[in-house]
């Protein structure tokens, strides 16, 4: 277990933290990232906690620390609790020692990560977070009342500078109502971070832990600030009232008790007869609402909900329901987080001739025994990987992304014949299975499937690459399993 340093910002003039550590102090977090530190331990303290400026000049200098390579996922705590802050942070503490055998876990876990892999990767920046912070770590939504967004994950938009990365993530949609806050200066962080979410659990780094809430969203802007608005079924109006009606059994007459009251009685005012008994004169109707406009008596009004950004009116029942989730890493986010690589996943082959890998190898078994006795039925394998899938995502953005793969896969799956088995052993690498077909009949296919890069035209070194090899498994060496050769074959790209 290594040492680390433990570094404290001193925000005020009364500071409550006590330690026998070692402990070096800074007025700021700037001070400390002039210096070029090495990764260690954070304490906020000299702040009473108590007013909305001290929380928001501790939420500053965080915000500092978690943008720059050495802190953004080592352990930061607080001396005093702030509301709203103590969410973003690993705890609260007056004695480090109290904290150190997490903070210590953290930074352990964090020795295997390499900064440089983190420069301008914010997608793997959230993974590292959470990958340092342990198995059982889950990113939880904060509820945020001053966004139009409504829920968040601040802790990833802290690691996130929206300065850079907004044009490449955020569509125009997205801005919808931002100009207008006034209140709330980080939306676009935590609107980037929910694009980021979502995307790391589309893409199987993440996986759903818990159902925090269940909201609903304007189907035009999807922001969540709504207004239910009770209104007229027949007209629409919003001006009606509550009232308390009598039918008149006589006649059937229906209208408020108002218009029956005369004197101490019930007298219907449409056939003049007395209402005296409840049930066999009159009753109360279902009906107990009455439009001041169109005059139209109902049971129960309609319900709209007017979006408070847009001005979009839409029926409760065509509103967007969300599920809000708190999420865990999944042993592919691990995996990224501690080689600094993340990748893809392409669907390239669907239908039911794409089998699991441990089925497709067993076919090819069996193609294997049965040309070793008829030496005529020959076969061979194709394997297709994909490189730079996730740079140019990044780059080049979501949408460029989708339209370039789904061009490239369309033409990939034509070049497959139906009697041809698929199956993938990594998410940028499959695998085709050609009964009947030579090595030199099936290095055409390769040839015409490398042929598509010149499809791609794209001004940066990181580009998608598609190679395709072709491999025979020797009949006489039967010792070795398909799936070793398989492995084999990957390492020839």
């Amino acid at each position: 277990m290594g040492k680390y340093n433990i570094y404290r910002i001193l925000l005020g003039d009364t500071p409550v933290h006590e330690s026998e550590q070692k402990i070096i102090d800074f007025c700021s977090a700037e001070e400390l990232l002039e210096t070029k530190p090495l990764p260690g331990i954070v304490i906020i303290d000299g702040l009473k906690g108590k007013s909305a400026s001290e929380g928001l000049k501790a939420l500053l200098e965080i915000v500092k620390l978690r943008r720059s390579l050495e802190f953004c996922y080592a352990p930061i705590y607080l001396s005093q609790s702030m509301p709203q802050i103590d969410m973003i942070v690993d705890g609260i503490t007056l004695n480090i020692e109290d904290r150190l055998t997490d903070a210590i876990a953290i930074l352990e876990r964090g020795r295997r990560i390499k900064p440089e892999n983190l420069i301008d990767n914010h997608n793997l920046r959230v993974l590292t977070y959470m990958y340092v912070r342990g198995e059982e770590y889950a990113i939880s939504p904060v509820c945020s009342p001053f966004s139009p967004w409504v829920y968040s994950y601040p802790e990833a938009a802290l690691l996130l500078d929206s300065s850079n990365l907004s044009s490449k993530i955020l569509k125009p949609e997205d801005y919808s109502g931002l100009e207008r806050l006034r209140s709330f200066m980080f939306d676009k962080e935590l609107v980037i971070a929910l694009k980021i979410i979502c995307f790391l659990e589309e893409n199987g780094y993440i996986i759903k832990n818990t159902l925090a809430d269940r909201i609903r969203k304007c189907p035009k802007c999807k922001t969540g600030h709504l207004n239910y608005v009770d209104m007229c079924p027949i007209c629409g109006s919003i001006d009606f009232e509550k009232k308390n009606m009598i039918h008149c059994f006589v006649c059937g007459h229906v209208a408020p008790d108002t218009d029956f009251k005369k004197n101490m009685s019930f007298v219907c005012p449409k056939c003049g007869s007395i209402l005296r008994h409840l049930g066999s004169d009159y009753d109360h109707p279902l009906e107990s609402h009455e439009c001041n406009d169109c005059g139209t008596k109902f049971i129960e009004p309609d319900v709209k909900a007017d979006c408070l950004f847009c001005k979009t009116r839409t029926s409760a029942n065509d509103l967007v329901v969300v599920n809000v989730y708190s999420y865990q890493l999944t042993e592919k986010g691990s995996a990224a987080a501690r080689t600094g690589k993340m990748q893809m996943e392409v669907q390239l082959f669907d239908g039911q001739n794409n089998l699991i890998l441990i089925y497709f190898c067993k076919m090819a078994e069996w193609l294997r025994e049965y040309r070793s006795r008829y030496p005529d039925e020959i076969f061979s394998i194709l394997g297709i990987k994909f490189t730079n899938l996730y740079e140019t995502q990044n780059i080049f953005g979501e949408e460029f992304y989708e339209k370039l793969m789904d061009e490239l896969i369309s033409r990939i799956r034509a070049m497959v014949r139906t009697t041809d088995m698929t199956t993938s052993s990594a998410p940028d690498t499959f695998w085709v299975l050609l009964p009947r077909t030579s090595l030199g009949n099936s290095e055409i296919i390769a040839q015409r499937i490398e042929a598509l890069n010149d499809l791609i035209e794209t001004k940066t070194e990181n580009k998608i690459e598609i190679k395709a090899k072709c491999f025979e498994i020797p009949v006489t060496e039967n010792e070795i399993s398909v799936e070793d050769y398989l492995i084999e074959f990957s390492e020839r790209f």
